[in-house]
């Protein structure tokens, strides 16, 4: 148990950092939310989503219900994209991941995920 919570409050430190431990916008945190789905898509390699989800979880109670619904779907849509993606489509999500989700994922590998379950 202790280690778990020291993973999240190292999780949680880089993404203060990232946030500059300021209150981010609410394009900021939809920005966030969609990373979250692009980082638990299975057809993209699923990522460690402990981090972000604490993150999103901290930042929603300050946020106006449409924001959190908008953050809700963002969230479903890019893991269901992320699932159906092949080829360039899937290029560029792993691009959008590694770069512009890198910020909110954190220390998590934001490549592809190595399936192990021959």
């Amino acid at each position: 148990m202790k280690k778990v919570i020291i993973a999240a409050a190292v999780a949680l430190s880089g993404l203060a950092g990232a946030a500059q431990a300021a209150e981010i916008s609410n394009t900021q945190f939809l920005q966030a939310a969609r990373c979250r789905g692009l980082a638990a898509s299975e057809g993209l390699g699923k990522l460690d989503t402990a981090g972000i989800d604490a993150f999103l979880k901290q930042e929603t109670g300050s946020r106006e219900l449409p924001v959190r619904a908008s953050a809700n779907n963002k969230i479903s849509g890019a893991q269901k994209e992320g699932d159906k993606a092949d080829g360039a489509k899937k290029e560029k999500l792993l691009a959008e991941r590694s770069t512009t989700c890198s910020a909110w994922l954190g220390g998590a590998s934001t490549g592809a995920a190595m399936n192990t379950a021959n």
